[in-house]
């Protein structure tokens, strides 16, 4: 019953963001601070145990603001970022200034990071509505993109949709 209700609110929270689409191009992409740059590289560098820097100097990683694609100041919001053209992409929440990189590898994972950011930052309800929305949009996409992967020959298996 509960995997029919997380479905149910995904699917509705979809509809919603209807507009939301993650074919971002790279004129697209967000300015960012050197210090956000370096809080995203260390992610790569312990997730993966590659160096993301070269000759001193981050490599550069795209971000693309999620709720307001039109947006390229570095603002309170949901972002995207991608490591190459093969990564479906990695959400971030930027609360003034500060940082919350959610997993991705479950529904479950990104719900419970959400819901951490929340318990941490008291944000007004529709805003709390409209990153909720954008995070749902994002993992369709996700799962979209990895079936795709898929039938390329690009990834092994599909992860589960749902937990």
């Amino acid at each position: 019953m509960r995997t029919v209700k997380i479905t149910w609110l995904f699917t509705l929270l979809s509809l919603s963001a209807w507009a939301q689409k993650f074919d971002f191009a790279a004129r697209e992409a967000v300015k960012l601070p050197a210090s956000v740059i370096a809080q995203l590289c260390h992610y790569y560098e312990v997730r993966d145990g590659v160096s993301m820097m070269i000759g001193g100097e981050y490599l550069y990683i795209p971000v693309f603001n999620v709720l307001h694609r039109s947006q390229r100041q570095f603002v309170d919001g949901v972002y995207m970022f991608v490591r190459s053209s093969h990564d479906s992409g990695q959400l971030f929440i930027n609360h003034k200034g500060k940082v919350s990189i959610l997993r991705n590898e479950s529904v479950s994972a990104i719900l419970a990071d959400y819901n951490s950011f929340l318990k941490q930052y008291k944000l007004p309800e529709t805003t709390q509505m409209d990153y909720l929305s954008a995070i749902a949009s994002f993992m369709q996409f996700r799962y979209k993109d990895q079936e795709e992967l898929v039938k390329s020959g690009g990834l092994e298996h599909l992860e589960p949709k749902i937990d």
